[in-house]
């Protein structure tokens, strides 16, 4: 409603929530059926480096059809291209049918469904739908905002665990550099990079990964995650790429008061990280300073314990 800035509460959130679970739910069995099997793939680009197949467009198909029937006011995101309802719709659900496509195409089992609602820009619901992780087994990862985190009917919460930070691991992107050596380790411990972020958020979210750092993602591969680690007590933070501090996240765009619009939610691309609240944002902080021209320069002349 224009003029409130009431966040929408648990109850309110319940049927979307249920909703996006029985999505992610139905998207990833799709998923699953055409695992290792004959696909048609195609690129967007022209540098044959981001694929899409027909099981992503299915899944997006689906989602966008389901919104359409049981929630007309609301607007759907979608990686593959969908950009639908009415400009300024406090609801957006952002979604990524087939996070992970390079492993799903090439066999490897670590992708996932992802499912994320926004409300003004604030991730209020997640569905995520995995083929395995701490249960080693295929389910949906689920929350909403004051509603708990479960995995199918098993509630869970961020777990900081006794394990040594050399011993723990981290997701952080490739190619960024200082996560290596002394230093890198006693900070990160060893740096893992799955190939799907959504899965890696969920794996935030349950502890498994002590802290995940991203940059130049989409909101689609976010929205879900954060609002599921958000709701298991990970710390999440954001930072403007390039440029401001680090800051809680509340609202990935818009705010309390306005609704973003679905060009500004698609062009989204900010740092964003998870995970034990006394690890950020230092640790995010010091990456971002490791990646100086100065700072390479050091290791490259010190070592990488400098």
């Amino acid at each position: 409603m224009p003029g409130d800035t009431t966040i929408p509460g648990p109850d309110a959130l319940r049927p979307i929530e249920e909703a996006a679970v029985a999505i992610a739910r139905k998207g990833g069995a799709l998923i699953l059926d055409r695992f290792r099997s004959t696909l048609h793939v195609e690129f967007k680009g022209g540098h044959k480096d981001d694929p899409v197949t027909e099981v992503d467009r299915a899944v997006e198909a689906q989602v966008l059809e389901r919104v359409k029937r049981d929630f007309p006011d609301h607007a759907v995101l979608g990686e593959e291209g969908t950009n639908h309802g009415a400009a300024g719709a406090d609801f957006v659900w952002a979604i990524d049918p087939l996070d992970g496509t390079t492993n799903f195409i090439n066999g490897l089992g670590i992708f996932c469904c992802s499912i994320g609602v926004l409300w003004r820009g604030m991730p209020v619901v997640g569905a995520v739908f995995l083929p395995g992780g701490r249960h080693a087994a295929a389910g949906v990862y689920h929350s909403r905002r004051g509603g708990g985190a479960f995995f199918e009917d098993e509630e869970f919460r961020f777990q900081v665990t006794s394990l040594p930070v050399g011993s723990r691991i981290s997701s952080v992107p490739a190619g960024l550099t200082g996560v290596d050596g002394r230093r890198g380790r006693h900070q990160f411990g060893t740096a893992r990079t799955l190939g799907s972020c959504a899965a890696e958020l969920v794996l935030t979210a349950d502890g498994t990964f002590q802290v995940g750092v991203f940059h130049r993602l989409h909101i689609w591969d976010v929205a879900a995650g954060a609002a599921l680690c958000q709701e298991a007590g990970a710390a999440v933070w954001v930072r403007a790429d390039g440029a401001g501090p680090w800051r809680p996240l509340e609202h990935l765009r818009g705010g309390p008061d306005r609704a973003p619009s679905l060009d500004e939610l698609r062009g989204w691309n900010d740092w964003l990280a998870a995970g034990e609240p006394g690890l950020l944002p230092h640790l995010p902080r010091d990456l971002q300073r490791a990646q100086s021209p100065l700072a390479v320069a050091r290791r490259m002349i010190f070592g990488k314990g400098g």
